[in-house]
């Protein structure tokens, strides 16, 4: 591509401000990401940047299906996008428990989905779940370092994926984490870093299916680990931060 490639052909009809995307370019990352997995089946990638439906619909033309999202107005606009499974990477609590079941129950062919790191927010989920006839998948959001969200792994967090697997109206979809505090400037120090890191999440993943509990899945990373959650096939992708 050329050099110039972000200059306006003609800036004087743009408001300012104003969000400019380059279909081409966001074409080649789309490229690049599905090529670096071998498979668009793999990718879950983030909306939270641009909030979009225009780049959504470019990435589904890609092949690829799934999506995570920070807010419900996010998950609103994938289930119109045409979005077959969604995400939603913050535990919801009080009304918005409520607001996520109205979109599984009017977008009924898209899987929504979401994660949970406390007992009561998992007590509250299956409740409100099963008393709207849904079963919703809920992925237990392991703190892996980041110290933002998500529960150590220990004791503390097989217990309450137990209980994800256990109450009526929810089902494990398996595990969610977030290495955003993995962001070295130095390739070889990340990748030492993240591969003590994963080391860890996958012994507690055989801990919990040694324990006879189902783990379908492994959800994670942002950029700058993309490239080595890559490497294991049993792991779903989330570029975008």
């Amino acid at each position: 591509m050329a050099n110039d490639w972000h200059t306006l052909a003609s800036p004087d009809e743009i408001p300012s401000p104003a969000l400019l995307v380059y279909p081409e370019r966001i074409k080649e990352n789309i490229r690049r990401m599905v090529t670096a997995l071998g498979q668009a089946e793999r990718l879950r990638t983030h909306v939270k940047t641009h909030k979009m439906a225009e780049v959504v619909q470019m990435q589904t033309k890609a092949g690829i299906s799934k999506f995570k999202c920070a807010t419900i107005a996010e998950a609103e606009m994938l289930g119109q996008a045409g979005a077959r499974d969604v995400l939603l990477a913050n535990q919801p609590v009080g009304p918005n428990i409520g607001r996520l079941l109205g979109l599984a129950g009017w977008f009924r062919d898209v899987r929504f989905s979401t994660i949970a790191d406390d007992a009561g927010a998992v007590g509250a989920l299956a409740e409100a779940a099963q008393a709207a006839g849904i079963t919703l998948p809920v992925w237990l959001d392991l703190d892996v370092g980041m110290g933002r969200t998500g529960i150590p792994l220990g004791q503390a967090a097989i217990t309450i994926y137990k209980l994800i697997d256990q109450l009526p109206g929810v089902e494990p979809a398996g595990l969610h984490l977030y290495d955003g505090h993995l962001h070295d400037s130095d390739p070889a120090k990340r990748l030492s870093k993240w591969q003590m890191m994963i080391d860890k999440v996958h012994s507690f993943r055989t801990e919990l299916e040694t324990a006879g509990l189902p783990v379908p899945s492994v959800v994670g990373g942002g950029t700058p680990t993309f490239p080595f959650h890559a490497q294991h096939t049993d792991h779903e992708c989330s570029p975008g931060t």
